[in-house]
């Protein structure tokens, strides 16, 4: 029997380890501890780094670079080969950053190892490679551009082209050009010398799985994923065996079978934990929540939605912690400079003293000095102080009277949003004070009067002008109360609105549950939701240049609130910019107005999510 043109007995051994492989003989950790030089010691890191890089243990490759690097630094000048060990220990601790998701870390990895090399040395091509890749990973093409243009068109080394394919093609695939990346990487893949770098190999297979993926080839894409897996683990590339695994997981998904499809991801989520993959947690993370939505298991959607957003924080959070820590290193270093720069100051202090004593001219001249220097610095640090006074005087008052401009400005905010409240109220109580109780008299008059009987010639032209002054009363308390609201579901409303958006270059995707509950929350909440949502959609079509948005609305009866998640792949914004947008501004009123929470999580260049919860009553 076949499902989706795959038979029941094929076989599928999806690998979770419980520790991390084993990949360093413990001979080299031995040696490395028992090395008598400095030149014996750097060869054994070198080798243990180049180890941990092929596997892919991003934690204990960022280890080793950091120990290269610290050790070289405190080297002394002289020391045979110190600026190419500085430099592999860059370009170690970079290739580390960038597995692990820091990719700030990276940019500042390989820009420093650019910065130090010149094309002479044989590493600076591939430091520039290896930031073209971490600029592709932020989204920022222009700069992976500049730098793939810049790299000789002639290679001298097997290896380096083969890199070059992988990271051009992926380029390529990015900006959808999937025949011409295909070209380039069925060519790499002919080459004589390709089974020597069997790494680089599966790398690109990879990418002709991404392009797979991508057109919707999703039975040929399980089939070389399959093999990819297969290679990865008996050649021990455990990065990329994930990666394998990774995209096993969308086919089986896209196919809807969707139980193959969850045993894989979640295979490699486990490993992507246990080796401290941030950066394909996230992948394998938003997969999952996409299955679960498929599946309409709403709930479980949303805690991998909250999941996600908890790894970019610890992404964030880490790459502070890295950031403090170079800078302890650039101390420490700063610390020993001073160190050495008071020793040559006291030798040349020793001197001057030797020379004093033996000429009583300069010793007099000497003295003068003395007594004329502190003089000069005095009147230099007054007249800095006056200075600096005077300036901070004119900040302060630039100061005043920016906050009492933004004083009057939130005041005006507040009247306004106040005088919007009280001017909505009081249209609803006219609305159904017109449509309940005059309108009502109005119905039970003419009843009464149809009893009477037509006897009277002015009888009927009562009754006309009867019913106009109904029907007027009528159309006065509808067009008090949005229309859009009165006899239409509301899940219904949000659905017209999204697929009305739908002839726009943004790929929207709304997903609500469980209906009935949505529909039958207040209708002021209702009214407020369908503002936030217009506001996000508005600023994503306007603002965020995103080319996916993603919008999730639950009813969580047990939590007894109404959740809202927006997700956006924009250009993001800074969060801690001094002046808010206006439409900003406004979803946190809406939001205040029911006493819920918002939550922003964003970032130049990183896209955009949003929690808002508001309590339901």
């Amino acid at each position: 029997m076949c499902f989706l043109g795959f038979t029941q007995e094929k076989q599928h051994n999806f690998r979770a380890f419980g520790h991390l492989p084993n990949v360093v003989s413990n001979d080299f950790f031995i040696k490395l501890n028992a090395a008598e030089t400095p030149q014996v010691r750097f060869q054994y890191l070198d080798t243990i780094a180049q180890i941990y890089l092929k596997s892919g243990h991003a934690d204990s490759l960022m280890h080793y670079g950091k120990l290269m690097k610290s050790e070289a630094f405190y080297k002394d000048s002289t020391f045979q080969d110190l600026k190419e060990i500085k430099l592999r220990a860059l370009y170690f601790e970079g290739v580390a950053a960038q597995k692990m998701g820091l990719l700030d870390e990276a940019t500042s990895s390989y820009i420093q190892g650019i910065e130090t090399s010149t094309p002479k040395d044989y590493i600076h091509n591939y430091l520039k490679l290896q930031l073209a890749e971490t600029y592709l990973f932020k989204g920022e093409f222009n700069k992976a551009q500049e730098l793939l243009e810049e790299l000789p068109q002639a290679y001298t080394n097997d290896d380096f082209y083969l890199k070059n394919v992988v990271i051009k093609s992926f380029f390529l695939i990015l900006h959808k050009d999937y025949d011409l990346a295909k070209t380039m990487i069925d060519k790499a893949l002919s080459k004589a010398f390709i089974e020597d770098y069997q790494k680089l190999k599966l790398e690109l297979q990879l990418n002709l799985a991404e392009i797979e993926l991508r057109q919707g080839h999703y039975e040929t894409l399980i089939d070389s994923s399959e093999a990819i897996k297969t290679e990865a683990l008996n050649n021990g590339f455990y990065d990329l065996y994930i990666e394998a695994i990774l995209d096993i997981g969308y086919g089986y998904a896209m196919l809807n079978n969707y139980d193959i499809s969850q045993m894989a991801l979640s295979t490699a989520y486990i490993n992507t934990i246990q080796w401290n993959r941030l950066e394909l947690q996230q992948k394998v993370i938003d997969a999952l929540a996409r299955l679960y939505n498929a599946k309409e298991d709403y709930k479980n959607a949303y805690s991998l939605m909250t999941q996600y957003q908890s790894v970019s924080r610890e992404i964030a959070r880490k790459q502070n912690q890295r950031l403090v820590k170079d800078l302890e290193l650039k101390y420490e270093t700063l610390k020993k400079e001073k160190e050495i720069d008071k020793l040559q100051k006291d030798q040349i202090l020793k001197e001057a003293e030797i020379e004093r004593q033996t000429t009583i001219k300069y010793a007099f001249l000497i003295g003068f000095l003395i007594i004329l220097i502190p003089v000069v610095l005095l009147l230099v640090v007054y007249y800095q102080k006056l200075q600096t006074q005077s300036l901070l005087n004119k900040q302060q008052e630039a100061i005043n009277q920016q906050e009492v401009k933004t004083l009057l400005q939130s005041q005006e905010l507040e009247l306004a949003k106040n005088a919007i409240a009280v001017q909505s109220k009081e249209r609803e109580r006219i609305a159904r004070e017109l449509h309940d109780s005059i309108g009502g008299n109005l119905a039970g008059i003419k009843l009464k009067m149809n009893s009477f009987g037509d006897h009277q010639p002015e009888f009927r032209q009562i009754l006309n002008q009867l019913d106009m002054t109904y029907n007027q009363v009528r159309e006065i308390s509808h067009s008090l109360i949005p229309k859009e609201f009165e006899g239409a579901a509301f899940t219904d409303l949000l659905n017209n609105y999204v697929n009305s958006l739908s002839d726009t270059s943004v790929d929207l995707r709304l997903d609500v549950f469980p209906k009935e509950a949505i529909n039958e929350i207040n209708v002021s909440i209702q009214v407020a939701l369908f503002n936030i949502i217009k506001e996000l959609i508005t600023n994503a079509l306007k603002h965020a240049k995103a080319e996916e948005v993603s919008i999730q609305l639950t009813s969580l009866p047990e939590e007894k609130s109404i959740e809202l998640i927006y997700e956006d792949d924009g250009i993001g914004f800074n969060l801690n910019a001094n002046n808010k947008g206006i439409g900003l501004r406004n979803i946190e009123t809406r939001v205040a107005d029911f006493n819920g929470t918002i939550s922003i999580n964003t970032a130049e260049n990183r896209g955009t999510v949003i929690s808002i919860s508001i309590p339901q009553t």
